[in-house]
């Protein structure tokens, strides 16, 4: 936002609604069907959506004027109805980045809202018995029954805002990471991948699957097809993921890819 805020006036709709025409762009966050984008044709500037992950959600997506996605699913599927489309993502690098120095404390790493619904943080701990697994995040109404799962089973446990600095001391203190959520998560992926820590995520995530493609393991979402493929992963003395970040994925890449746009 501070780089793009240095060459354009962007709205990011960070609350209020009160037309403010003295900005170029209007760019919320979220899904076509938030109340915001109900009456979004009120400012004169260009409007875009930063949409995470929901493409089904169309409503208003005729008020935009670029749609940008996450990953290469969500894309496909929104692409139909668009006037213009691009995929811009990334994470920052700079923070999330291998620390040799740093101990493994724990096997297995999960980082994510504690949500049964849709996290499923009790596959994970089904997943990990007997490892020294650690799962992280803050907790909505749902996720009590993972998180009782996971403190039955032993795993170290997180609840409440993880500052991202402590989010990467996590990944460089973890050797594997797992992703348990059916939707979702595809950030965490990336900062996985930028901190050279080998990544497991479940089939039926499509999204995320389409986003990191062959630099995941993707498998089934069941405890043991999960737990052979961290036995494997534990085994693994080298990888190299970060570079494929770093290259697609970047927060550079990220602004990039947005002033693509705004500078058309």
């Amino acid at each position: 936002m501070d780089i793009i805020g240095k060459t354009h006036q962007v709205d990011w709709f960070l609350g209020g609604d009160v037309p403010d025409n003295n900005y170029d762009w209007i760019m919320p966050w979220g899904v076509c069907s938030l109340p915001f984008n109900q009456t979004i044709e009120k400012y004169s500037g260009k409007k875009a959506l930063l949409c995470a992950g929901h493409p089904s959600d169309l409503v208003n997506i005729e008020k935009f004027d670029h749609i940008f996605v996450e990953s290469p699913a969500v894309y496909r599927e929104m692409l139909p109805f668009t006037k213009s489309i691009s995929i811009a993502f990334g994470v920052d690098t700079e923070l999330f980045k291998p620390n040799p120095d740093e101990p493994k404390i724990f096997d297995v790493l999960y980082i994510a809202t504690w949500s049964e619904g849709w996290k499923r943080q009790s596959l994970f701990a089904e997943s990990v018995k007997g490892l020294r697994a650690c799962a992280a995040g803050s907790l909505q109404p749902d996720g009590i029954e993972g998180l009782k799962k996971c403190t039955e089973n032993g795993v170290y446990t997180m609840v409440g805002l993880v500052p991202t600095r402590v989010v990467a001391l996590l990944y460089q203190m973890s050797k594997v990471c797992v992703i348990t959520s059916w939707h979702g998560s595809e950030r965490s992926m990336l900062e996985s991948l930028a901190s050279n820590v080998p990544l497991i995520i479940t089939k039926d995530n499509e999204l995320g699957a389409s986003l990191v493609e062959y630099h995941a393991e993707i498998v089934n979402p069941n405890p043991i097809k999960i737990r052979t493929s961290i036995d494997l992963q534990l085994k693994r003395q080298y990888m190299d993921e970060r570079n494929w970040v770093l290259q697609k994925y970047s927060a550079q890449q990220y602004v990039h890819k947005i002033l693509e746009v705004l500078e058309k």
